[in-house]
């Protein structure tokens, strides 16, 4: 962490002079950044989100957040006796994030370029698995592990809808080389679960197959806070 400090101090000094906001017709390019403690200093969030801009006029841009995810895991737990394993391996559907917005850029500083806007935001993924050997829960504790058993589940695929207003900030320390945060407030948000499945045998006994139900929710307001970005003009 000390090593990105001063790194970054000795490019905002030099970068004092060069540093330049954008200007129509320009376009820019973001990853976000996650800040840690320990050997890791920095790393990029990546594929987790892109984001690029072009600029209509000096002061206002069009925006475009691009999003995708997909993760899995993995742990086992034993029998009382310790002599049955069960793992369990979870993965996470694909999912993909499109969000086009407006920014609205206030004349701030040389450097410090605040901005707010409005975006709405459609996310698309698959459906979440779960399968588990030796048992027939989808989770299963120590008393539960019984050799021969097993649970496989697939969710439905989801749909979810979000519409929002964002404020936040550029702070340009090198010439077309920014570091940006913001926050924003959720006006309205919906998301769609549809019917999913799922098959195990416990006990010993014959397979059963069931089906998981379809679900929706919906919100009206809510708040939240982006990540610190690193970007470029070009």
């Amino acid at each position: 962490m000390r090593k990105f400090i001063i790194l970054f101090v000795s490019i905002s000094l030099f970068g004092n002079v060069l540093a330049q906001k954008p200007i129509k017709g320009e376009r820019s390019a973001e990853v976000n950044l996650n800040f840690q403690t320990g050997a890791a200093a920095i790393s990029y969030d990546l594929p987790a989100e892109l984001r690029f801009r072009y600029f209509l006029q000096d002061n206002v841009a069009l925006r475009l957040r691009l999003g995708m995810n997909a993760s899995s895991s993995k742990y086992a737990i034993s029998n009382p006796q310790g002599t049955i394993i069960s793992e369990v391996v979870s993965k996470t559907g694909f999912g993909f994030t499109f969000a086009p917005g407006i920014e609205k850029h206030f004349v701030g500083t040389k450097k410090l370029s605040p901005f707010m806007g409005a975006q709405i935001a459609m996310s698309l993924s698959g459906g979440d698995r779960k399968d588990i050997s030796n048992s027939g829960y989808a989770n299963p504790s120590n008393n539960l592990v019984i050799e021969g058993d097993y649970y496989h589940s697939k969710s439905g695929s989801k749909f979810a809808l979000n519409l929002g207003g964002y404020m936040g900030a550029d702070y340009y320390f090198a010439e077309h080389i920014y570091l940006g945060a913001e926050f924003g407030i959720g006006l309205f948000g919906m998301s769609k679960t549809s019917e999913g499945s799922e098959r195990y045998v416990r006990l010993g006994d014959s397979e059963l197959t069931g089906k998981t139900l379809s679900s929706s929710s919906s919100r009206l307001f809510g708040v939240y806070s982006g990540a610190v970005r690193l970007g470029f003009i070009f």
